[in-house]
């Protein structure tokens, strides 16, 4: 096997190089992983960009999927060939999160892409633990959509999950809304809402199955809300957009003893006024955060993602808007922080 590869490489915030670096060397409760198809999360951005990782020189990436190159000497679950995604977070296994299942909690965790090495390259080195079957039917690039898929129904199961012939809104149509929004579908609920300011996400919401579109930019979101639940409010809210905006209207259009779901990460400070925030005691609303997903034996949200996916009742295909050669990463995403360019999903690869 050769012994260098390509990667995308963080040297700095803003500093991404595609450049050939050492294949990662595997322990034997690892694997290598072959890439196949890399996406983009809506932290990378903020992450390559702004904030740097944790460690430098680091290659990003989370969201990802592949074939098995290598296998450790205690790896004997898995075989090379096979085909698997893998949740990014390597927990620690003593804290008292871990000790409950509640992976995603960890206090002393490590991390694909930001604590070490990513899947913007041709080769990864994962746990044999964190590894996922990919079902026959769940080609690449969907399987690289699993953490997103995962992250969406993470925050509604934090919630209680949704029952069937709930009014739902989900505000923001990004990879994790639209998920958000086939979740919910999936779930029974009576009607789903999605919102955005871009008519074109909204166009693909509504191929996936959402009842009422909102285009933020032309309508009210609260009145149309209120039109379309009768004056009571959304039973579930979904805030995955990070703005403002969004946030402030997750708890104007929520009935009485609504579910609030917060998921989108501001990077900026939240102010409410008093007219929104005194909707949370006078309507004795249930606001819920929600941070990655869990793939502990109790709860593995992973494996519930790809076998929905298998079975087409969550589809991420319709979500990818752009595929890009590994070499071209960099350029890609100046153009994504510069604004000139509208995405949706990118999937990377080697």
């Amino acid at each position: 096997m050769e012994e260098k590869m390509m990667a995308a490489v963080l040297h700095a915030p803003g500093d991404l190089r595609c450049e050939e670096v050492e294949v990662p060397k595997i322990g034997p409760n690892d694997v290598l992983l072959k890439v196949k198809a890399a996406g983009n999360c809506g932290s990378d951005l903020q992450r390559i960009m702004v904030e740097g990782t944790h460690v430098f020189p680091c290659i990003p990436g989370h969201e990802f999927s592949g074939e098995i190159a290598k296998i450790g000497e205690k790896a004997t679950s898995f075989k090379v060939g096979d085909r698997v995604t893998a949740y990014p977070l390597i927990p620690c296994m003593r804290c008292e999160w871990c000790l409950q299942g509640q992976y995603n909690l960890c206090e002393d965790y490590d991390y694909l892409g930001s604590r070490s090495h990513g899947a913007f390259a041709e080769y990864v080195k994962i746990p044999v633990v964190n590894l996922v079957r990919l079902p026959k039917e769940v080609d690449f690039d969907e399987g690289a959509m699993t953490d997103p898929a995962c992250v969406a129904l993470h925050g509604i199961k934090r919630a209680g999950g949704i029952r069937p012939g709930q009014s739902v809104v989900i505000l923001g149509t990004g990879p994790i809304g639209m998920l958000a929004c086939q979740w919910a579908v999936a779930m029974g609920a009576g009607k789903v809402v999605a919102v955005d300011i871009i008519e074109d996400k909204l166009k693909i919401a509504r191929e996936l199955g959402v009842d009422v579109c909102i285009n933020a930019e032309k309508e009210d979101v609260v009145e149309k809300v209120m039109e379309e639940t009768k004056g009571k409010g959304a039973d579930v809210v979904m805030e995955t957009a990070g703005s403002t905006a969004t946030q402030r209207q997750s708890l104007l259009i929520a009935r009485k003893r609504a579910k609030v779901i917060l998921i989108g990460r501001s990077y900026s400070d939240v102010l409410l006024p008093d007219e929104v925030f005194t909707r949370i005691f006078r309507r004795e609303l249930e606001v819920y955060g929600a941070v990655n997903s869990n793939f502990s034996p109790l709860d593995n949200e992973w494996k519930i993602s790809v076998q929905f996916m298998a079975a087409r009742a969550i589809k991420a295909k319709p979500l990818i808007s752009h595929r890009v050669k590994l070499e071209d990463i960099a350029e890609t995403f100046k153009k994504m922080y510069e604004g000139k360019m509208i995405y949706n999903k990118i999937i990377f690869s080697p």
